[in-house]
């Protein structure tokens, strides 16, 4: 995977964090030829070929027919040592299109997460390498990924130290640097979008708990600073100071009251107001959280609130949410409840309790049954100013016997923040709402046959300087996949998609035949 650094010379931080962070994962990697009986390495290749009736989502009078083959190395990485853990995927998807209507890609994507000790119970070290395909804009038609239509490249480079504490059985310490780096790579309709999004994030954050014995205690400091590539405004600053008094009346939950202080600086805006607000916390089982945040803010009321439920057979997450965020610091991360491999985890935690063979027990599933990477989410939408997210969604995975279902419902409406000193738009605008619902269905025919439907649709509306822009997206696909040995899956689909957007004047449907082989050696 080729992760660059942006070319800002004014600024050496980012590149001397591209250096320590890849020095940092290549000695971990040269440590596995130390301790090779702690590692695990599946490499696997996938290969597809997708014969498409519009290649480029058109409308009926420019539709072009193509064969799409795309061909995915990939290798899953595990290794742990007496002080660090590495898990990964790295893999990439090679697009070429045989009868030459677009440019062949290659599409790198994956991730690399390690999490080091330094010093024994105190100082430690996170770091990852990220690349992922996104969508440049949802207001263009989006592709469910077999023609590379409408996709970029973004990536994550994050380096992390800090210290964790205990200074006594009830008290922790915990401070912590967070410096990312992100680039995004687009050619669908607005490419200028992806390509100005290079940015340097920086996150600090310092925490001093006291457990509630029932009465307790939370300090806690924030700083957040966005500073885009492009730009030479001095960057969004985010930073919040909160005080928290806890009471725990059953050992399953805990109320708090939060005070303190919330400071942001963007553009020409520059606030600094009193913080107050109510949180909650109810575990009356390992497998079922409830966690609730709700706070005056700068930008006026905040919240976040997460629900999430496991059993040997569902896994299920809800979270609302609204609160000031950057497109920077969103970018390369996945939304909660849209990877699937981490909902089936979540299941196959009480039958199988060792990691490792957990992973591998995930990804046979994963194969076997046809099932998605990724469950389909909201597209983060790209500004330099500071943005207000407001939203919800709700995530199900039900795995039986003969039967699996996925089902994720979302709705996210983002705005520019702008302030009683900024009335016009500082480029280009987020806001708008996006709707989106997924189901997918599958059932075992025979020991080594799946069949499986899926339904996705998504809407996106465009609000205030977007008002106008909207778009729709509707996908229907039947597949199936037949297991020719434990380790080699052959697969074949149908799929039929419609798709409307007035940001490009264009109403479109497609019909594709795609059959595919994936091998994990």
């Amino acid at each position: 995977m080729a992760i660059t650094t942006p070319r800002d010379v004014r600024r050496p931080g980012p590149a001397r964090l591209a250096t320590a962070t890849g020095l940092v994962l290549t000695s971990l990697l040269w440590s596995a030829s130390v301790q090779a009986q702690a590692w695990r390495i599946a490499p696997a290749l996938k290969a597809t070929a997708t014969a498409t009736s519009n290649v480029g989502l058109q409308s009926s009078s420019n539709t072009s027919m193509d064969t799409v083959v795309t061909v995915t190395p990939q290798v899953q990485l595990q290794g742990t040592g007496p002080d660090y853990r590495l898990t990964g995927t790295l893999a990439a998807d090679m697009v070429t299109y045989l009868g030459r209507s677009r440019a062949d890609r290659i599409l790198p994507r994956g991730q690399l997460v390690l999490n080091g000790r330094v010093v024994d119970r105190l100082l430690f070290v996170d770091a990852e390498l990220g690349a992922d395909t996104t969508s440049s804009t949802p207001f263009d038609l989006l592709s469910d990924g077999a023609t590379a239509y409408n996709v970029g490249t973004s990536t994550r480079q994050r380096f992390s130290p800090y210290l964790d504490r205990e200074l006594s059985p009830s008290s922790r310490l915990t401070a912590r640097t967070d410096h990312v780096l992100t680039q995004g790579r687009g050619v669908g309709t607005l490419p200028n979008v992806a390509n100005n999004a290079d940015a340097y994030v920086q996150t600090h954050t310092a925490r001093y708990d006291l457990r509630p014995e029932p009465a307790g205690l939370r300090a806690e400091f924030n700083r957040q600073h966005t500073q885009y590539n492009d730009s030479t405004a001095g960057g969004l600053m985010l930073q919040t100071a909160r005080l928290s008094a806890l009471y725990a009346p059953d050992p399953s939950l805990t109320l708090g009251l939060t005070g303190g202080r919330d400071a942001a600086s963007f553009t020409t805006n520059q606030f600094n107001e009193t913080l107050r607000g109510l949180s909650l916390r109810w575990a009356p089982t390992e497998r079922t959280t409830l966690d609730a945040l709700v706070e005056k803010r700068f930008f006026g009321n905040g919240w976040t609130v997460n629900f999430a439920h496991r059993s040997p057979f569902l896994a299920v997450s809800a979270g609302v949410v609204r609160q000031a965020t950057t497109f920077a610091s969103r970018l390369g991360v996945l939304q909660a409840g849209g990877d699937v491999a981490t909902l089936v985890d979540s299941i196959l935690q009480t039958r199988i309790q060792d990691a490792a063979l957990r992973q591998v027990a995930v990804q046979d599933l994963i194969a076997k049954r046809g099932l998605p990477n990724t469950l389909t989410g909201p597209v983060d939408l790209f500004s330099r100013t500071v943005q207000l997210q407001q939203g919800g969604n709700v995530t199900l995975a039900l795995i039986g016997v003969r039967h699996t279902v996925t089902l994720r419902l979302f709705q996210t409406r983002t705005e520019d923040l702008r302030g009683p000193t900024e009335d016009s738009v500082i480029g280009l605008a987020s806001d708008a709402t996006q709707r989106g619902a997924t189901l997918g269905l599958s059932r075992r025919l025979t020991p080594e046959t799946t069949a499986d439907l899926t339904f996705t649709h998504t809407r996106t509306e465009g609000l205030g300087p977007n008002l106008g822009l909207q778009s729709n997206n509707s996908v229907v696909r039947l597949g199936a996949t037949h297991s020719l040995s434990p380790r080699t899956t052959l697969s074949g689909a149908v799929r039929h998609q419609t798709g409307s957007s007035s940001l490009i004047g264009v109403n479109a449907t497609e019909s594709a035949l795609s059959v595919g082989m994936l091998h994990r050696f």
